[in-house]
């Protein structure tokens, strides 16, 4: 099989992951694609939207889409989450698949500064999305498709604010953060 790996904060998870995540799976051919939301992630802080509910939105993001999956592997562990760690538990977990790491070309351009980069690109394909335009070069795939530009912090900005962002959002997470009073939502929204 040919599995997509997608990690991130999804802090919220957006129209924008999700329109990656469709361009990932028909480029690469992906028979599934999992979403990773990240844990004990070494570059980013613990905010106020707990684990559990970056995992409800992202599971109910792909409730509708055909052969997409959210694992809580990341948000589980204790320890600090590498990407290493995560591409290798997954090649233990499917030893006969075909990995395919999905990143922006903006990671891409910083790997080289991640923790043990080469046990990524060793286990997998890196698939990777425009986000700044940048040159993607092999053996790194690129995924066609229109430069993403929607980020979470903007939502999370928007929503603070009070701002109408149900465009950017799947229904059904937006229901959930209104459900829920994530991301200091007001009444207005």
């Amino acid at each position: 099989m040919r599995t997509g790996l997608f990690g991130g904060a999804f802090n919220p998870v957006h129209n924008g992951h999700m329109a990656v995540a469709r361009a990932a799976v028909k480029s690469a051919q992906l028979d599934r694609l999992i979403f990773i939301p990240t844990g004990n992630a070494p570059h980013k802080k613990e905010t106020s939207v707990t684990r559990q509910d970056r995992y409800n939105m992202l599971a109910l993001a792909v409730s509708n889409e055909e052969n997409m999956f959210v694992s809580d592997y990341e948000i589980n562990r204790t320890q600090l989450s590498y990407s290493a760690d995560t591409v290798e538990y997954f090649k233990g977990l499917f030893p006969d698949d075909s990995l395919f790491f999905i990143m922006g070309d903006d990671s891409y351009n910083q790997l080289h500064t991640w923790h043990e980069p080469h046990r990524i690109t060793e286990n997998a394909t890196l698939l990777v999305f425009p986000r700044e335009g940048a040159d993607i070069t092999a053996p790194a795939i690129g995924i066609s498709m229109d430069v993403v530009d929607v980020s979470s912090s903007e939502i999370r900005e928007k929503i603070k604010m009070g701002k109408d962002c149900r465009n950017l959002l799947p229904n059904a997470v937006f229901d959930y953060i209104i459900k829920r009073n994530l991301y200091g939502l007001r009444d207005s929204v």
